[in-house]
């Protein structure tokens, strides 16, 4: 490749990198440019910079180029989503490059591969559970954050300390802007079994206390490199990639030994994964408390704008009224719940007893339906 083609390259990266603040999408991006090169090699035999030129003069037509762009990559049995972006990466690339790309003439000029659309198997409380029971503390913290937060795996990782509000009931967590995927803060709220795990975890790793000073800890990531023994690595620096592949690695690994889990869904991938647990969160929000609350709290941005306007107390309240259905294995909540429901059984017994009194004595024939009944 040319060093005016490499300089393109770079400046093109770094502006993505700008936008984003992504490796990952970075990392996408190189790979699209890798296979246009190889493509540019194959079909036309010259590099980038030359095709840049011949485009810019009309020589190569650039809705003809991307056509067969695409088909190139359907022959590598590229997946739809993909070579979507990839082609993605390639568009941005060539306009960077000052190549115009009317997105109508693109749309009715160049076909691309449909998405096809796989079913999932949803995760349920009972497969959390034993996920949860066969998993080490910094795992199992992660993952009772998760399903109680919505929050990203890019997010989780990126946490601190000073993000968690435990004077908040329930704990609040603050996620700040340049972690998010939409570049916007945000709260969102954890269960009790959540807090108390996550302060055990604390407790034990970073020698956190919850009657002392911890403001020398602020700044520490939660669920960033550790040793096998818990205690904070000694390398240097903190890499949001490296710290989300561990925990994906570490989730792999648990789920792994249990084999009826261990599955694949139709499009090829692990069922349980972390994304699994924010569409969770998402299904089990929204069933109790609507669609709009569970995607503010998640943090897509259209929600974010029209609903989470919504007074701090009214947010308190509407997770309240869910936590309980995000709770995997707070006895001490069941046990309350039974009890409240024992005391409910009893005033109920007590006023049949007294209707059948009432009936009795007022020589009541009641219907021959409730007879059978009671």
């Amino acid at each position: 490749m040319s060093t005016i083609t490499q300089d393109y390259e770079t400046g093109f990266l770094d502006s993505v990198y700008v936008i984003s603040h992504s490796i990952k999408s970075v990392k996408t991006y190189r790979t699209s440019l890798n296979h246009l090169q190889k493509f540019t090699k194959i079909r036309y035999e010259i590099d980038i910079s030359d095709v840049i030129l011949r485009l810019k003069s009309d020589e190569i037509d650039v809705y003809d180029y991307l056509r067969e762009f695409i088909i190139y990559l359907d022959k590598l049995d590229i997946r739809p989503k993909g070579l979507r972006s990839y082609l993605s990466g390639v568009k941005g690339f060539l306009r960077y490059s000052k190549i115009k790309i009317s997105s109508d003439d693109f749309k009715y000029s160049v076909r691309v591969p449909k998405l096809v659309k796989t079913r999932e198997i949803p995760l349920t409380k009972d497969m959390i559970l034993r996920i949860l029971h066969s998993s080490p503390p910094k795992l199992q913290t992660a993952i009772f954050v998760a399903c109680s937060s919505g929050l990203r795996i890019g997010e989780l990782v990126q946490l601190k300390l000073s993000d968690i509000d435990f004077q908040s009931n329930p704990t609040k967590i603050t996620i700040r802007g340049n972690t998010s995927k939409t570049r916007q803060s945000r709260e969102t709220f954890i269960t009790t079994e959540a807090t108390k795990s996550l302060k055990d975890y604390l407790s034990t790793n970073f020698g956190w206390s919850e009657i002392k000073d911890n403001t020398h800890l602020n700044e520490t990531y939660i669920f960033g490199p550790t040793t096998k023994k818990g205690r904070k690595s000694k390398r240097p620096g903190f890499n949001v990639e490296s710290s989300k592949l561990s925990l994906q690695k570490s989730l792999r690994s648990y789920v792994s030994k249990i084999p009826d889990l261990d599955v694949i869904n139709e499009n090829g991938y692990k069922a349980i994964h972390f994304y699994g647990f924010r569409k969770y969160f998402r299904t089990t929000v929204g069933n109790v408390c609507g669609r709009d609350f569970s995607e503010s709290l998640m943090g897509h941005s259209f929600y974010m704008d029209t609903y989470y306007q919504l007074a701090e107390e009214k947010k308190l309240e509407l997770y309240s009224d869910v936590e309980s259905h995000l709770t995997f294995s707070d006895f001490k909540e069941v046990e309350n719940k039974m009890t409240t429901l024992t005391v409910k059984c009893n005033e109920l017994e007590q006023t049949v007893l007294g209707l059948k009194q009432y009936i009795q004595t007022k020589s009541i024939e009641p219907p021959p339906e409730l007879i059978k009944q009671y």
